[in-house]
């Protein structure tokens, strides 16, 4: 395999990228993987390892077929979705001519899921912290069929999630407390059968995330500077290092 170039930073990336490369050639090749890709920092990483992994892998190896799945509730933030469907066709388009086995989707909720049909037409709450059934209507739900269908068609799935124990304390103690399988770095899915989770990034710091960002462009083309100014400008949200 061809060496991976990238600034070298905080985090051992190269130690990262090799394990996810006997992952994705582990016995379990049949079982495909599935990115939930959101547009943020965190799945924008996984996103880059991957397909930078796919890129340096020789052709008779990428033999796993791997799947996009991105959300849109239909009331998020236009400059949000608008951001996570732009990536996501340039992964996609990016994907074709490097003849990658890459794949993707983007899930909405069903007409009487969506929120107005919910809040207006059958008279739902306003969600609330006691009442949160928006984030289960109309982001878990369409998520979910989608990976059961794709459990339904190759027996077992296997989820890379952009989860990270520095993102909180919460986070932390949620990913301590879910066992990996013996001798393997998946853990099984809490509610949705035969799929398997596997977590890349758990053990990078938020710096770590942006500084990576901000030193290497996406194997896809482009640059990451529209997802930094994106978190540069929410209000309220975390400002990403600038140097």
């Amino acid at each position: 395999m061809s060496k991976i170039t990238h600034i070298a930073i905080g985090a051992d990336f190269d130690i990262l990228i090799q394990n996810m490369v006997d992952e994705y050639l582990d016995e379990h090749q049949n079982y495909p993987w599935i990115i939930t890709f959101s547009g943020g920092k965190d799945s924008t990483l996984v996103a880059h390892l991957v397909f930078d992994m796919l890129v340096n892998l020789p052709p008779n190896l990428r033999t796993r077929q791997i799947y996009f799945v991105s959300n849109d509730t239909l009331v998020e933030s236009p400059l949000v979705v608008g951001h996570m469907k732009k990536t996501l066709n340039q992964i996609l388009k990016s994907a074709k001519i490097y003849n990658l086995p890459i794949d993707g989707q983007v899930t909405t909720p069903k007409l009487e899921e969506t929120f107005w049909t919910l809040l207006i037409g059958k008279g739902y709450p306003s969600p609330n912290r006691g009442m949160r059934w928006c984030t289960d209507r109309l982001k878990i739900q369409p998520t979910s069929q989608y990976i059961l269908k794709k459990v339904n068609e190759n027996g077992a799935v296997i989820l890379l999630l952009g989860v990270r124990k520095d993102e909180s304390q919460t986070r932390r103690i949620s990913i301590e407390n879910h066992q990996n399988i013996a001798g393997s770095n998946l853990t099984p899915h809490s509610s949705l059968k035969n799929a398997f989770v596997y977590r890349p990034i758990m053990d990078i710091s938020t710096d770590d995330v942006w500084e990576f960002l901000v030193f290497n462009n996406p194997p896809w083309g482009g640059s990451h500077r529209e997802l930094v100014q994106l978190y540069k400008e929410a209000a309220g949200g975390e400002c990403p290092v600038i140097l």
